[in-house]
């Protein structure tokens, strides 16, 4: 029998979670916006409670869940040394204004995990890290530019809001704002990177004397993959040749990757290394660490003055705030999360596994039967992609947003949570049989959409459009 249209499908879930559906249309007119668009769903889920590898919202509907906090369930949701932390911590206060002990305890637990770091500063958010990791580099260097790639994504701050130009020279590509408040100025002193490219090292060498900073993700959230390594490695080595600052944005892959993120997976040095997510257990933080004469310029405990051995360049100190920065609250959440990953090196092997499992069970299954979907995995960070096609970077990546909702409607229909940023990750609260469980869930959902003629359709797109031509994708989703 034929399965009913899949287009029904989002009215199917709508009659599912109807207090969702309420609670949605009411954030219409009370927010001007319920929830970042990288974030969205296909079908709006509002939850009550999460617990291991689930969430389960307010319908009592329960959702294996592959969001994982956008990243930082290595443990699952909840895990049992943060929730204790948690507690203990909210006994004593949850924000003081002022210094808590605790700043030391998890600074010291960074700067040991962190090859790079020899000093840390911490912030609220990853946006706030790799803002606060550009104003220092500027700093310390008096240089103005700062180097980002295609495809990458390093937080919503002005000099984040970037995207390239897919109509650019793939070699040597331009940039545009990505969205409206984005001053020109701004965007004039961002230089665009070719990824995955030596044509990259050229341009750096060409602009070493202007750029203060190339910074880059161990591992794009748009374009996961682990043959990365050598690249980044020559990166680092141009970078140290022509004397410009090299970061490491481990948002996402510190502490995720391995213990000491990106840089311990693929044996890459970098000067800063910005940090969130993982690090605090779950919980709102952001983090700069790095070199000590670099991270010099934040002003020490004093606030006005370098760290100690650096005095006599004060005129470098930089602005640098947050009220609620290093907070006990998350001090504690993070201190338990990486005492207790510390104690369980074996996780990340586990963690590979589970990923490397799901996309071969997926990938064997669309290869044997001609459907070109495949995933990309780096370990157990994961993207779906509608093509099967080599992709070195983002422009090659496939952009079928009909192909995508579908698919992903129809896998939370079958109770199976992947969320609209596309980037997903599989905890070690997953078991084989949820793994193999999800998998089979991915596949049925990928017979319905042959069964219908919807695959076959978007499949006609893909051969005739091809990648994405136009700089206006948002390439952080």
């Amino acid at each position: 029998m034929i399965p009913p249209p899949v287009q029904d499908v989002h009215a199917r879930l709508a009659a599912k979670a109807p207090t969702s559906t309420r609670l949605n249309k009411e954030a219409d007119e009370i927010l001007a916006a319920s929830i970042v668009r990288t974030v969205e769903i296909s079908n709006p889920v509002y939850i009550d409670t999460a617990s291991g590898p689930h969430l389960t919202d307010v319908d009592q509907n329960q959702l294996i869940d592959l969001a994982s906090g956008y990243g930082p369930h290595i443990y699952g949701n909840r895990p049992e040394p943060v929730y204790d932390a948690l507690l203990q911590q909210l006994e004593r206060g949850w924000h003081f204004g002022v210094h808590s002990p605790l700043q030391n305890e998890l600074g010291r637990r960074l700067r040991d995990a962190a090859p790079c770091a020899e000093a840390v500063v911490f912030a609220n958010s990853g946006t706030e890290a790799t803002m606060y990791a550009i104003r220092a580099a500027r700093a310390f260097t008096g240089k103005t530019k700062v180097a980002m790639f295609d495809g990458s994504y390093h937080g919503a701050h002005d000099y984040a809001c970037v995207t390239v130009d897919f109509d650019s020279p793939r070699d040597r590509p331009t940039l545009m704002s990505k969205g409206a408040g984005i001053p020109s100025a701004v965007i004039d002193t961002v230089v665009a990177l070719p990824y995955n490219s030596s044509a990259a090292f050229d341009l750096i060498r060409e602009q070493a004397e202007e750029l203060a900073l190339v910074i880059v993700e161990p591992v794009q959230s748009s374009n996961p993959r682990t043959d990365i390594g050598p690249w980044l490695r020559e990166l680092s080595a141009v970078c140290k040749e022509v004397g410009v600052l090299f970061a490491l944005d481990e948002v996402i892959t510190g502490f995720r990757l391995a213990y000491g993120g990106g840089q311990e997976y693929f044996d890459v040095k970098c000067d800063l290394a910005t940090y969130g997510k993982a690090l605090g257990g779950g919980l709102p933080i952001g983090a700069v660490a790095g070199r000590r004469d670099i991270m010099s310029v934040f002003g020490g405990s004093g606030g006005d003055t370098l760290l100690d051995g650096y005095e006599e360049e004060a005129d470098q100190v930089i602005f640098y705030g947050g009220t609620f920065s290093g907070n006990p609250l998350t001090m504690a959440a993070g201190i338990a999360m990486l005492d207790t990953l510390s104690a369980d090196p074996g996780v990340y092997g586990r963690l590979k596994a589970m990923g490397d499992l799901l996309a071969g069970l997926v990938n064997d299954y669309a290869s044997a039967n001609g459907v070109p979907v495949r995933i990309m995995n780096a370990s157990s960070m994961f993207y779906v992609i509608f093509g099967d096609g080599q992709i070195d970077g983002v422009r090659d990546m496939p952009h079928l947003p009909e192909a995508e909702k579908t698919f992903y409607a129809l896998l939370q229909e079958r109770g199976v949570l992947i969320p609209g940023i596309h980037l997903a990750f599989v905890s070690d609260a997953l078991s084989e049989d949820d793994i193999r469980q999800i998998a089979t869930a991915m596949i049925a959902t990928l017979e319905e959409m042959r069964a219908t003629g919807e695959l076959s359709t978007f499949s006609a797109r893909l051969t005739v459009d091809g990648p994405p031509s136009s700089g206006s994708r948002d390439t952080s989703e």
